[in-house]
C-alpha cells in the first residue's frame, strides 16, 4: 500500500500558512469590549476555523486515507460545534479504535503509519481550536445576555438613566 506516484505529496499537514487566516481573524478579538461586536468577530473566527476543517478533510481524502477503510468526517456535537471524528467502514463505527489498529500495524508501510499519526495530530489540534471557539462563543451570547438583562432591571427603577 505504498503511494501511488500519480498522489502527489499525500497529506500535507496544516502549516502556519494555513492557520494565518485563523489567526488573523482572532487578533485584537479580546480587546473588544461590546458583547454584539464580540460575537461577530468570534463567529467570523469560527466561519475561518470551518474553512480549515474542509482544508484538512480534503487533504486527508488523499493518500493513504484513500486506500484504507477508515474516514475523516465531521461529527456535530451537541453543543452545536462540529468536531473531526475518526469513521471506520464499511461498518462505520467509532473509528478511533480502527486509526490505533492502523498506526499499531506494522504490515502497514511506514509512511502510512507516519500519515495517519500527522492526520491524527492536526485533527487533535483542530478539535482542540473548535473547542475554545465554542466557549467562547457560548460566553459572549452569555454576557451579552446578561448585559441586556441589567439594561432592563435599571430601567424598571432608573427609566432616565437607560435613554
Amino acid at each position: 500500500m505504498n503511494q501511488p506516484p500519480d498522489a502527489g505529496p499525500g497529506y500535507r499537514p496544516l502549516c502556519s500558512k494555513d492557520w494565518l487566516a485563523y489567526e488573523s481573524s482572532l487578533k485584537g478579538l479580546l480587546r473588544v469590549r461590546e458583547p454584539q461586536a464580540l460575537t461577530r468577530y468570534a463567529a467570523e473566527a469560527e466561519a475561518t476555523l470551518h474553512q480549515i476543517m474542509t482544508l484538512l478533510l480534503h487533504r486527508s481524502w488523499r493518500w493513504p486515507l484513500q486506500h484504507l477503510p477508515l474516514m475523516l468526517c465531521r461529527g456535530p456535537a451537541r453543543s452545536g460545534a462540529v468536531y473531526l471524528r475518526w469513521r471506520s467502514y464499511p461498518l462505520n463505527l467509532s473509528g478511533l479504535a480502527a486509526w490505533q489498529a492502523l498506526v499499531q500495524d506494522t504490515s502497514q508501510p511506514q509512511a502510512v503509519r507516519d500519515a495517519l499519526l500527522v492526520i491524527e495530530r492536526d485533527r487533535v489540534m483542530f478539535n482542540m481550536q473548535m473547542s475554545v471557539m465554542t466557549y467562547l462563543l457560548r460566553q459572549t451570547r452569555e454576557c451579552a445576555e446578561k448585559l441586556t438583562d441589567a439594561r432592563l432591571i435599571a430601567a424598571s427603577v432608573f427609566p432616565a438613566t437607560t435613554q
